[in-house]
């Protein structure tokens, strides 16, 4: 064999046995990587996994928290809401309750003392001196009122009206010093007398000595004066005065059925 050719085929040995070479070492790199897979340590993993749960909890409930405050925060402004509407609700309620005790008022007073009534009026004020016993309330000359009316409750009665406006009118109470009001024993024990106020809350009442009047007697209105219907409840007896040598009446001493200090609306009757 020639010299050329021996090169040749010693040329042709070499590159098999570098691609024979070449291909046996990326077998083993490729077993290298394989077997050799980088893997975190279990210890690793163990530590981990407390934090990693710690902060999925910690923001599941962050998260919570958030959706709880967006639902208080809401349901504090429908409360805010529910309250107005309670609040609007009640004093409706409360309006609505007074207007039927006031018709209520107006039908007992109607039934029971007289049924000339012209209205139904509210007390505004109540005049503060110890001698003076008179209420202002909120209906006037407009509403049909005129002097010497009555004014009662069903309790009994009140007093006359005595100045008139346009919207309001002054009453004056039984026990105002100026007042003046024919009485009668109630259930028909008869015996005319006369009432007039007595501050600052009282009442005296005169009889002739031949009526029978004690302690505990219950006073009504009669005809005398011709002012007020008969029989409307004044006042109670409270003490029979001793009767002088020189007296030709007996004077007691009465304490009103009504406190004007307590009464809210008061019922106007018609004159007489």
């Amino acid at each position: 064999m020639s010299s050329p050719q021996r090169f040749g085929v010693r040329n042709s040995v070499n590159v098999w046995r570098r691609s024979l070479l070449i291909y046996a070492a990326l077998m083993v790199l490729s077993m290298i990587a394989t077997r050799f897979q980088i893997v975190a340590p279990l210890a690793l993993t163990s530590g981990i996994q407390p934090i990693t749960r710690a902060f999925l909890v910690g923001a599941s409930n962050l998260s919570k928290a958030y959706d709880t405050l967006v639902k208080e925060r809401d349901l504090s402004s429908r409360l805010a809401v529910l309250q107005k509407q309670n609040d609007v609700l009640r004093q409706q309620n409360e309006l609505f309750q007074r207007e039927v005790s006031r018709l209520r008022q107006v039908t007992q007073v109607m039934a029971t003392q007289a049924p000339s009534v012209v209205g139904i009026a509210q007390v505004t004020e109540v005049d503060p001196s110890p001698l003076l016993s008179r209420l202002t309330i909120n209906k006037g000359a407009s509403a049909g009122l005129r002097q010497r009316m009555p004014v009662t409750v069903p309790a009994g009665l009140v007093g006359q009206v005595v100045e008139v406006s346009s919207n309001n009118a002054v009453v004056l109470a039984l026990s105002d010093p100026e007042s003046r009001v024919g009485v009668t024993l109630a259930r028909n024990k008869g015996g005319r007398g006369l009432a007039f106020g007595s501050p600052p809350d009282r009442l005296k009442a005169q009889f002739s000595l031949g009526v029978n009047v004690k302690p505990g007697d219950v006073l009504v209105t009669s005809s005398l004066g011709g002012v007020f219907p008969v029989g409307i409840k004044v006042g109670t007896v409270e003490k029979v005065f001793p009767i002088g040598p020189n007296d030709v009446n007996q004077t007691v001493l009465v304490k009103p059925t009504v406190d004007v200090n307590l009464v809210e609306d008061v019922t106007v009757l018609g004159g007489l």
